[in-house]
């Protein structure tokens, strides 16, 4: 994989340090972590990463949210995080360039659906690690 800049925004250190290994393993440079929404729209006004890695079950879901549309609107993929499945209709499918995990989920899952989101697996969807088939919500 060629190298990647990856926002993520997840609250709880220890999740965002893991993912952060995870993805810098994987090659991704930089990865930018950021706790709260405040600081992730300060990243983003300094420079659009390639792609997100946001948890929208943060006590400010509504600004996650706001971040997930901003990212998609500039072509940038973005993985959702949700302790339910649940994903706003202009933010699913082709259209909103979002997809969702459900938490908890694996290391393996993780990465297939990162991969699956930045194109290095065909977009009909990764079967296996994360159970049933992950696709774009539609």
């Amino acid at each position: 994989m060629s190298s990647l800049r990856v926002l993520i925004l997840e609250n709880q250190s220890v999740v965002a340090l893991d993912l952060a290994s995870i993805l810098e393993a994987r090659g991704c440079d930089p990865v930018i972590v950021c706790e709260t929404a405040e600081l992730a729209e300060r990243s983003i006004d300094i420079a659009v990463p390639d792609a997100g890695v946001l948890d929208i079950g943060l006590a400010e879901r509504d600004a996650s949210l706001a971040i997930a549309t901003r990212l998609a609107g500039n072509a940038c993929p973005v993985l959702l995080l949700a302790d339910d499945m649940a994903l706003p209709e202009h933010l699913s499918g082709a259209q909103g360039g979002c997809h969702l995990i459900e938490k908890p989920f694996s290391d393996t899952c993780f990465l297939s659906a990162f991969d699956m989101l930045t194109g290095k697996i065909s977009q009909g969807g990764v079967e296996g690690p994360c159970g049933d088939v992950l696709r774009p919500q539609s």
